[in-house]
């Protein structure tokens, strides 16, 4: 009892005590969600149109088109496959937001047949779906669309941990989205431009003007002939020029630099190094007796521009420097190192001098067991090579058993040159020593995929005889090292140590043999900086992002063969270009300049005839209204007079003119305009820019790359 009334006299402190214990527990709640919510915010990339993507969701699509570039043998940029990713994230965004406002969409059916049936151009125009002479291949369509069945049929078991499945599988899926994007982006623009109609009266009055065509005399002053000097411009008539034109400058943020670039250039110390590289070779060529090991000498040790290929060559494709060696020295010769440039180059010469064709043309029956594991490609190889010797068509026994594209053809192959075959291994050796109509037979005893793949060939035609040699290339590249790279860095840093604030940085350059060059605009998620030759210029641009102007680089950015320090001379934050940017008060000085040109002209021209005007008139003949040939102002004008009339002074985009109408006759033939269809077709594909303004894009790119 005591300690309950001694809990009530306090009653006020307890209740003060309870309220600050739930407040604390509620605001670390709140803390603990709201962390959650802010970190959520860190990790978005982007958002449009109200869809969100996070860093883990957009490093999956920069990973997929990673994969979709290797299988497509190209090799862009970690920024450019993320500008690709983010660009298909855009587009993909805001073509599903127009089409669920009205409620289209692209069904199953239509997916399967542009893949199935009617393969769409995003499939016909993928490398890896194209045989060896670059034409379309069904048969690898369908193989690829088997494969990725199987993948989405395991889910993720081993298929998706083996790269080459997983790179397949991730390219699949981003040709997939472009086929989707694209049959939308038709579908918007087929409706638009059925649903759209010109208004009648436009139509008709286009049909009025369109109907004739108009000869005409012309007088025409240029703006460019009238001297600048004449007429004086104000910052004020600059300032409202400005304003009436504000949307001309219209602009996302961006920095301006000035920034040194130091080319680091290989010195005396590191010449030497490459000659003694290259007589190291040089002598190593000379122990050497084995052909192989003498090319995979040279393709490990030399430029890759100059891997040499373990196959007889003709004189264009030997380096021209080696051409003469080749074909002059004795096999086993060695070429005594020597300097070519900015390389030191050695070379063997491995055969003899031999006359063979330079390509030779084929038709092939090819057998894998790739879709049939238990199929015996060997003994089918055998029975279908007994049977042309036997006297079958060829061409028959292609169509009926050959398992790629040249099935369609009856086996035609088409021309090639020595290394092209290098599946299989003695096929040069067959193939250019063989003669026309010869048939044989080859197997792919190297296959690792446990395939069997069997290829029977019949030589169709040969190219005269050539001479050709083997020969192992080397040449070792003159390249700095990590001493002399050194030295430039210690250049670039003692020059902004001396030289911290952008005045400094910009004026004193000249007398260090340096240039400081501006580069502007750059934008937030720029990868290069135009007009630049920045290797890696993505450091540069996060670094402008994140100072102020007059900050000065505190250490030189450090890339392969560049030093480079900047300084920040200039921000421009979303919206339009300030008048105080040079391009924009240039521009309105220039507007408000040709506006007096104008105005003085046409006050010279106002009473004085057409001849007078100008000491060269032109004549045009048949002009059009669907032909816009001219100034739109002229045009207009032109259709709007009589025949014998002239026109009072013109103010054009480029100039002033002055025109008078010769003659007007009927158009011959079918009349301009009559199929508005490919005017609104037009017009939506212009308005894209216009869905991209509305698409409400945030881009946060820049806070992880």
């Amino acid at each position: 009892m005591a300690a309950l009334e001694k809990i009530r006299s306090k009653g006020k402190i307890v209740m003060v005590i309870v309220f600050v214990a739930l407040l604390c527990f509620v605001i670390g709640d709140f803390l603990s969600n709201s962390s959650a919510i802010f970190n959520a915010g860190r990790e978005q990339v982007g958002e449009v149109c109200g869809k969100k993507m996070n860093y883990m969701d957009f490093q999956k699509s920069v990973n997929a088109y990673t994969s979709y570039n290797k299988l497509e043998g190209k090799n862009p940029s970690d920024a450019e496959v993320r500008n690709e990713a983010w660009q298909t994230f855009i587009i993909t965004n805001m073509l599903e937001d127009q089409m669920e406002k009205i409620g289209m969409s692209i069904s199953p059916e239509e997916l399967e047949y542009v893949t199935k049936v009617n393969p769409h151009r995003e499939l016909r125009g993928l490398q890896f779906l194209k045989d060896e002479n670059g034409n379309f291949s069904t048969q690898r369509l369908n193989q690829l669309l088997q494969t990725v069945k199987q993948i989405e049929e395991a889910g993720d078991d081993e298929e998706l941990n083996n790269e080459y499945y997983k790179n397949l599988y991730d390219g699949w899926l981003c040709v997939e989205r472009k086929m989707i994007n694209s049959m939308a982006y038709e579908k918007l623009v087929v409706l638009a431009s059925t649903a759209a109609r010109a208004p009648k009266a436009e139509t008709d009055l286009i049909a009025k003007y369109a109907s004739d065509q108009v000869d005409f005399a012309c007088a025409f002053k240029p703006y460019f002939l009238i001297p600048d000097s004449t007429f004086t411009v104000t910052d004020e008539e600059g300032r409202a020029q400005y304003e009436k034109i504000k949307n001309t400058f219209k602009t996302d943020k961006f920095r301006s630099i000035k920034a040194i670039v130091f080319d680091v250039k290989p010195g005396q110390a590191d010449s030497v190094e490459a000659q003694e590289r290259t007589l190291d070779i040089e002598n190593e060529f000379k122990k050497i007796e084995d052909i192989d090991e003498a090319y995979s000498l040279a393709v490990q040790e030399s430029d890759p521009n100059f891997a040499s290929r373990n196959v007889y060559v003709k004189s264009d494709d030997i380096d021209y420097s080696l051409r003469e060696f080749a074909f002059s020295a004795k096999k086993d010769s060695v070429l005594p190192t020597f300097a070519d440039g900015l390389f030191y180059k050695t070379a063997k010469v491995l055969s003899n001098v031999v006359s063979r064709p330079d390509s030779v043309k084929i038709s092939i029956i090819f057998l894998t067991k790739e879709n049939n594991a238990k199929l015996d490609t060997k003994k089918l190889a055998d029975s279908i090579f007994g049977a042309i010797k036997q006297g079958s068509s060829f061409a028959d026994l292609a169509e009926k058993f050959s398992m790629d594209n040249s099935q369609k053809n009856k086996g035609e192959f088409g021309w090639l040159r020595e290394g092209m075959f290098g599946k299989f291994k003695d096929f040069d050796e067959t193939a250019f020593n063989g003669k026309v109509g010869q048939v044989f037979q080859m197997e792919d005893k190297d296959d690792q995929f446990g395939r069997d793949d069997q290829i029977i060939v019949k030589i169709d035609s040969m190219t005269a005889p050539v001479k050709k040699v083997k020969i192992a290339e080397v040449a070792i590249k003159v390249e700095a090292s990590g001493e002399t790279y050194r030295k430039y860095y210690e250049k670039a840093s003692k020059y902004i140590s001396e030289n911290s604030n952008v005045e400094d940085f910009t004026n004193n350059a000249a007398a260090e043999g340096l240039f400081a060059y501006e580069y502007s605009p750059i934008f937030e998620n720029d990868y290069q900086i135009r007009n630049s030759n920045i290797e890696n210029a993505r450091k540069v641009v996060s670094w402008a992002f994140s100072h102020e102007v007059g900050d000065v680089t505190t250490q030189p950015f450090e890339f392969t063969n560049q030093c480079v320090i900047a300084a920040l001379t200039g921000i421009v934050e979303k919206g339009f270009l300030p008048y105080s940017y040079s391009y924009a008060n240039e521009y309105s000085k220039r507007k408000v300049l040709e506006e007096k040109k104008a105005e003085a002209t046409i006050s010279e021209w106002k009473d004085k005839d057409l001849a007078a005007c100008s000491e060269r008139i032109d004549t045009v003949k048949d002009a059009r209204f669907d032909v816009n040939i001219q100034d739109p102002a002229v045009l207009a004008s032109i259709y709007s007079l009589g025949v014998g009339e002239t026109s009072a002074p013109i103010k054009g985009l480029s100039g002033v003119y002055k025109v008078k109408v010769l003659g007007k006759k009927p158009v011959e033939g079918e009349a301009p305009f009559n199929n508005q269809r490919r005017e609104v077709e037009t017009f939506f594909r212009q308005s894209m820019g216009v869905l991209l303004d509305k698409s409400d894009i945030v881009d946060n790119r820049s806070t992880f790359y």
